[in-house]
């Protein structure tokens, strides 16, 4: 290839020689033009960069060098004419396509020549600068993405200068702090611009913000939490920082700053700690035990209720497994599904075993177990819950032996027993077989109505509606039945419902107890009472009369007897009027004897009508009819405020006046003291008739009131023997009793104290 040498016509402008030999040297590809266009030369650098030989383009135009793209021609022309026009130099950037299509991005600069006067052509030179074009172009496009990137991103960005001063910062830098970018250009810092908080409350101050911390630490700063407070809550954010350097320089020429809205986050962290805390109460608290299981079978966490359950300490806990504490018979049966279990198989095992407790004692336990697992499932440890049901499992023995000893007693009672569902028997017992007289084969599916007697078949219907309807419990009744032979017997029924657990009947229960043989002995022992009525009433009418009409011959015989001892008692030896003694002595005797037996058969048939009677009323009538007897033997009456009582007044005086007279009769050698005396208690008055007399002995406590029992005789102390006896009757007339206690001794008589009952509620018994 020929070197860059001058091309010369007439018209052609002088360039120099040692010009074209400077062009070829240079790499830059080099071009020399004249004023009408024409390519006077080229060099080398310029011929590689159009791929055109420099021989076949000298003495052409600019157009045929681009031939496929005149605009670019244009382009150059043009720039060539405004050269002509304005002589000097001038430079511009363009793209030109070389002939073989290789696009390249260039710089020209260009000069005319001579430089003084008018242009006579002019020199150019072109620079490739496609590579570089290409840099900045990659570059721009990079920065663009990395704008892009940066715009787009979650987490908000901020540039900072060596003063601590936002150089930048992104979109959602902005969203997160709450502040546009032109408020924040130029701050120091975001911190500067809010109120900011640590995570205890307290108040961020200036030598506490991120990148003040950085600079004085020389560290970068990693997951900063710092809260804004706003009008309707605090936005919480972690805040990271670094130092920005240049490669090769160990200073830094400025701070990032990454800031992440993690209110959520801690709103959501907040709730698992305050979620792991009540697990935490929950695991402590719960009734049941919990136990965390590792994959050796070692305990690793056991809440209080297992150490309670197993009776061994949480220290002491830990250092077992759970075979290590099973019963010896239960080693093996969670082994059995374990590998079902840590497979996925199983979700869970539920099982009851027993273990030993600590102290040796058996421990039965309802036993859950599950598997937790990381998340590509392989298992961690496992999770059991133990339940004690120790004394569920006695409650079910003991439930099993109740019901075993109920089947017993139900089949050996003595009493008939049977369970009625729907009015038909459904279970029997063989008493009852035997009371009914059927067997049990024929006796279950009838009704009961069936065997019972027809005139009581709907006596137990009223009351088994009210024991249905929860108004009682159960019901007795009395009732007769029919037996297969079709003899009628008398029942005792007790009857009472089951329930279920939600309160339906189920069943009724009864209870049969043979009472013909008592209905029998009560039929007969009614006659005998109506008989024995009949014949009491008969037995009183005719002592009534019977004194009555006895006393007249009585008051003859003692009447004549005593005229006759006064008209010839001088004719009457000694003998005879002892004689005579005697009959007027019985006489009187067998008087008091009738009145006495009077007096007692009126107790029950001439008594008067109960009403409200002040005890002392007839006590101070007693008293009165006793008062000769009184003054006699120097007595002291005493008596305690009576109370008001129903009853009959005139008995209730002559109760009193027996008593009160007996102890006067039966005195001792000490001067008679007598005292009534009473006690009060909720149902009834104990009055007391207290004296000093000579007392009874224990064995005659019953005798003293019967009809006629006497303990002296006559010639010690008079009387009939009936008056303790009247008193018994007036006491059991108005529903008390009444008895006797002595402190008489062999040695010394210290009294006797009669005591009776009167009910409040007075009534005639």
């Amino acid at each position: 290839m020929r070197k860059l040498e001058p091309v010369k016509t007439p018209s052609e402008p002088e360039v120099p020689e040692q010009t074209f030999e400077l062009l070829e040297r240079l790499p830059v590809p080099m071009f020399v033009k004249a004023r009408d266009g024409r390519y006077l030369g080229v060099n080398k650098a310029w011929e590689e960069l159009f791929g055109v030989p420099r021989e076949s383009f000298v003495g052409k135009q600019v157009r045929d060098l681009y031939p496929q793209n005149p605009e670019i021609a244009e382009l150059h022309a043009a720039r060539d004419n405004e050269l002509w026009e304005r002589p000097g130099a001038q430079t511009y950037p363009t793209s030109i396509v070389t002939p073989d299509g290789r696009r390249r991005d260039t710089i020209y600069y260009k000069a005319t020549f001579p430089a003084d006067g008018e242009a006579e052509g002019l020199v150019g030179a072109i620079f490739d600068v496609t590579a570089r074009a290409r840099a900045e172009m990659a570059l721009r496009e990079s920065e663009e993405r990395f704008r892009a990137v940066v715009d787009s991103a979650n987490e908000g960005m901020l540039i900072y200068d060596r003063s601590l001063n936002i150089i930048a910062g992104n979109r959602a830098a902005e969203r997160i702090v709450g502040l546009p970018l032109g408020q924040l250009i130029g701050k120091p810092g975001f911190t500067s611009l809010l109120n900011c908080i640590h995570e205890d409350g307290t108040p961020l101050a200036e030598p506490e913000r991120p990148t003040r911390l950085t600079v004085r630490t020389g560290k970068p700063q990693t997951g900063l939490r710092i809260g804004i407070k706003r009008p309707a809550g605090v936005t919480w954010l972690s805040v990271n920082t670094a130092f920005l350097r240049r490669p090769d320089e160990t200073d830094h020429y400025g701070l990032v700053s990454t800031v992440t809205d993690i209110t959520e986050q801690r709103t959501a962290e907040l709730l698992l700690k305050d979620s792991e805390a009540r697990y935490r109460r929950t695991f402590e608290l719960a009734g049941s035990g919990i136990a965390h299981i590792g994959m050796d079978r070692r305990f690793i966490r056991v809440n209080p209720r297992v150490c309670e359950i197993f009776g061994y300490s949480e220290e002491e806990m830990l250092r077992l497994t759970g075979r290590q504490i099973s019963h010896p018979d239960d080693l093996d049966i969670i082994n059995e599904q374990r590998p079902a279990l840590h497979s996925g198989a199983l979700d869970v095992v539920r099982l009851e075993k027993r273990y030993l407790r600590k102290d040796g004692s058996v421990v039965w336990v309802k036993f859950s177990m599950t598997v937790e697992r990381d998340a590509s499932g392989t298992p961690l440890y496992e999770i059991a819950v133990y339940d004690d049901i120790t004394a569920q499992r006695e409650a079910e023995a003991r439930l099993k032996e109740s019901e075993a000893r109920f089947r017993q007693t139900f089949e050996l009672a003595a009493s008939g027993i049977c369970h009625v569902s729907e009015g038909r028997f459904v279970r029997v017992n063989r008493s009852l077989c035997e009371i009914l007289g059927y067997p049990e084969k024929e006796l279950l599916g009838k009704t009961v109505k069936e065997v019972s007697h027809p005139d009581d078949r709907d006596v137990t219907d009223a009351e088994r509606a009210r024991i249905r309807a929860g108004e009682i419990d159960s019901a007795r009744f009395e009732k007769r039945y029919l037996r297969k032979d079709g003899a009628v017997i008398w029942c005792d029924i007790a009857i009472a419902l089951v329930r279920d657990v939600f309160g339906m009947p189920l069943y009724e229960i009864a209870v049969f107890d043979d009472i013909t043989e008592r209905k029998d002995a009560e039929a007969a022992l009614q006659a005998a009472h109506e008989e024995l009525k009949r014949s009491n009433a008969e037995l009183e009418q005719f002592a009534y009369v019977a004194s009555h009409d006895l006393q007249e011959p009585l008051r003859m015989v003692a009447s004549y007897t005593q005229l006759l001892s006064r008209r010839y008692e001088s004719k009457f030896d000694k003998d005879a009027r002892e004689f005579m003694s005697y009959i007027v002595d019985g006489a009187t005797r067998m008087k008091q004897l009738i009145e006495d037996l009077l007096a007692y058969s009126r107790v029950g048939t001439k008594g008067q009508e109960f009403k409200p009677v002040s005890l002392e009323v007839p006590l101070r009538r007693a008293l009165f009819n006793l008062r000769a007897g009184i003054e006699e033997a120097g007595a002291a009456v005493t008596y305690d405020p009576l109370p008001t009582v129903t009853g009959d007044e005139v008995q209730l005086g002559q109760l009193l006046q027996n008593l009160i007279g007996n102890s006067l009769k039966f005195r001792s050698n000490s001067v008679p003291r007598i005292h009534v005396g009473v006690k009060d208690s909720p149902l009834e008055w104990t009055l007391e008739v207290r004296d000093n007399g000579i007392g009874i002995e224990p064995q005659y406590y019953e005798r003293i009131f019967m009809v006629f029992q006497r303990l002296h005789n006559k010639g010690e102390y008079p009387g009939t023997g009936i008056g303790l006896a009247i008193c018994k009757k007036v006491v059991e007339r108005h529903g008390g009793r009444i008895w006797v206690e002595s402190r008489a001794t062999p040695d010394a008589n210290q009294g006797s104290s009669f005591y009776f009952t009167l009910p409040k509620r007075g009534g005639e018994s």
